[in-house]
C-alpha cells in the first residue's frame, strides 16, 4: 500500500486533481473510481482518507504524516470516520443488508445510515464502497439517494473496474475518476520493486498484457507454477485439433489446485482464458505475417473472449469448462445466446 502521494506509481494526474479540488474547497460528494484491477484504486482511496483526516497536516498540504493516530487508524481500517464495505468472499454480489441493514433494522444500520452520521473525531466522513462491480440492481437502488445527496461533510468513494459495469443511475450520480492502465515502465517498477517479483522485463510486460492491465492477474501469471501450467496448456492448444479431454483435464486440475474457495477458482479460470486469448492472438499474428489468415483461429479466439464474459456472468464452472474445451476442439465461437454476447 502506498504511504504518500510521491510513492504513487502511475496516474500522476490524480494528485494534482485531488490537490486542486481540496485547495479550492470543492472536494466532496460522490466519486466513482474506475480502472484495471491492481493499479492502485484502493490504495488511493485509503491515502485520500489519510489526507483528509490527518491530525497533523492540513488536507491542502497533500502530505499526511502517516504517524498520527488518525493516519494509523485509517491504514488499519479502524478509524471511526472511515466506513468500508466490500463484497464478502462467499457472496456473488454485495448484500443489501450491508447497505441498509437487515430487514428488522432497515435504515438503522448499514453503509447508507453510517454515511449520514456526524463525524466522530474529525471534520469529515469518508465512505469507501469496494467491489462496486458487484452491486446488483436492488443494492444500487438503495444507494441512489445517498449518492445524489451526500452529507456536506462526507466523501463517498465507489471502486470498480469500468464505467460499463455500473448502472447508469450510479454513473449519473458520481464524478468519475479514471485510473489509466500502467505504462510498461510503471508496471515493471510496481511488480519488481513493490511486489518483489524477479521476472524479466519482457515477461512482466507480456503478463500485464495478458491480464489486460490487471496487476494482480499479472502477478499470478508470473508465478513459477503458472508458467509450467501455461507451457502444458499451450502445447495442448497448438494441436491442429485440440483434444477436448486433454484441455478439460488440464484446466480442471488448475482449478483444483486453487482450492475449494469459489473466488480463487474463478480467478484461476480467468487466468486460463487470458492465456488462451494470448495464445490465439499470437497465432493470428503469425498467420497474418504469412498471409495465412484462418477463420478457425479467429473462432477460437472469439470463444476464449466469450468464456471470460460467461465467467463474469457467474456461469457454472464445470459446465463452462466442458463447453469451452469442446468448442475449442471444433473451432466453434460458442455462441449459445445472450450469455456469451
Amino acid at each position: 500500500m502506498i504511504s504518500d502521494w510521491s510513492s504513487l506509481i502511475g496516474n500522476p494526474h490524480l494528485k494534482q486533481w485531488f490537490a486542486s479540488a481540496i485547495s479550492q474547497g470543492r472536494f466532496g460528494g460522490s466519486l466513482l473510481f474506475v480502472g484495471p484491477a491492481g493499479v492502485g484504486k484502493r490504495s488511493v482511496a485509503t491515502l485520500l482518507a489519510q489526507t483528509l483526516l490527518c491530525d497533523r497536516q492540513p488536507a491542502s498540504a497533500m502530505e499526511p504524516c502517516g504517524r498520527c493516530e488518525a493516519c494509523v487508524q485509517v491504514r488499519a481500517e479502524t478509524h471511526p470516520d472511515v466506513i468500508r464495505v466490500r463484497k464478502p468472499k462467499d457472496k456473488t454480489t454485495i448484500p443489501v443488508d450491508l447497505l441498509i441493514g437487515a430487514p428488522e433494522v432497515r435504515m438503522q444500520e448499514g453503509f447508507c445510515r453510517d454515511v449520514r452520521l456526524s463525524p466522530y473525531c474529525g471534520k469529515r466522513k469518508v465512505a469507501i464502497l469496494e467491489d462496486a462491480d458487484f452491486l446488483n440492481e436492488e443494492g444500487a437502488n438503495c444507494l441512489l439517494k445517498t449518492l445524489e445527496e451526500p452529507p456536506a461533510d462526507a466523501v463517498i468513494i465507489l471502486i470498480g473496474t469500468s464505467e460499463q459495469k455500473q448502472l447508469p443511475t450510479i454513473r449519473s450520480r458520481c464524478q468519475i475518476i479514471r485510473f489509466r492502465p500502467l505504462s510498461n515502465e510503471d508496471a515493471i517498477r510496481l511488480i519488481r520493486d513493490v511486489h518483489q517479483c524477479e521476472a524479466t522485463d519482457e515477461a512482466i510486460i507480456e503478463a500485464v498484457d495478458l491480464a489486460a492491465g490487471d496487476i494482480a492477474g499479472a502477478l499470478r501469471l508470473l508465478d513459477e507454477s503458472t508458467l509450467r501450467f501455461r507451457s502444458a496448456l499451450t502445447e495442448a492448444l497448438r494441436q491442429r485439433v485440440p483434444d477436448p479431454g486433454t484441455i478439460r483435464r488440464i484446466v480442471t486440475d488448475r482449478m483444483e489446485e486453487a482450492g475449494k474457495d469459489s473466488p480463487k477458482r474463478r480467478a484461476a479460470l480467468r487466468d486460463v482464458f487470458a492465456m488462451c486469448i494470448g495464445h490465439y492472438r499470437s497465432v493470428m499474428r503469425e498467420q497474418a505475417s504469412r498471409s495465412e489468415s484462418r477463420a478457425i483461429t479467429l473462432a477460437r479466439l472469439d470463444r476464449s473472449v466469450r468464456a471470460l464474459r460467461e465467467l463474469d456472468r457467474m456461469a457454472n464452472l464445470s459446465t463452462l469448462v466442458d463447453c469451452f474445451a469442446a468448442d475449442l476442439s471444433s473451432g466453434s465461437t460458442g455462441d449459445r445466446g445472450d450469455i456469451g454476447s
